[in-house]
């Protein structure tokens, strides 16, 4: 049976993964009943929602756009990156030893450079996801089913939902 990743890290079978989507399925037609209900005329606000709700999905759009910012960023470091690590092979098979090949690198070195990315993919990561899970309760979507949304526990999300928004 194939096996595919969810975000906690945990292997689901291909069961659990179709029982996933049906859950998303049900997850959005209680977003679209929320959206009607909120919908024009029932506030009086262009579109249908508060300026809070603009507000807050110009923050998730801005999350989404620094994401793809940080993976832009991230492309040139990936590529210095593999120039590092095909050095790195070519000296240790030549018997050198690490301290001497780490030492003598040109600043950043490939594990600051590593640090580097994983920091921004993080930060950027991390914000988009506060972003939606704010977004997803204002919505109406209950703590358990954003958790299996994300992967994680509810224990997770309440803690991102009390999280300063950054």
């Amino acid at each position: 049976m194939s096996q595919h990743l969810i975000d906690s890290g945990q292997r689901v079978s291909a069961d659990r993964a179709e029982a996933r989507r049906e859950h998303l399925r049900e997850v959005g037609r209680e977003g679209e009943g929320s959206a009607q209900r909120s919908g024009p005329g029932g506030n009086g606000h262009a579109g249908g929602q508060t300026m809070t709700e603009r507000r807050a999905q110009d923050a998730t759009l801005g999350a989404l756009d620094a994401l793809s910012r940080a993976l832009s960023d991230m492309s040139n470091d990936q590529r210095l990156l593999e120039k590092r690590l095909e050095d790195l092979r070519r000296q240790r098979s030549e018997g050198r030893a690490w301290r001497d090949i780490l030492s003598e690198e040109e600043p950043p070195g490939t594990m600051q450079v590593v640090s580097r990315m994983l920091a921004c993919l993080a930060k950027a990561s991390g914000t988009l996801r506060k972003e939606l899970v704010d977004n997803l309760r204002r919505e109406g979507v209950s703590i358990p089913a954003i958790a299996k949304l994300f992967g994680v526990t509810h224990q997770r999300v309440s803690n991102l939902l009390r999280r300063p928004a950054e």
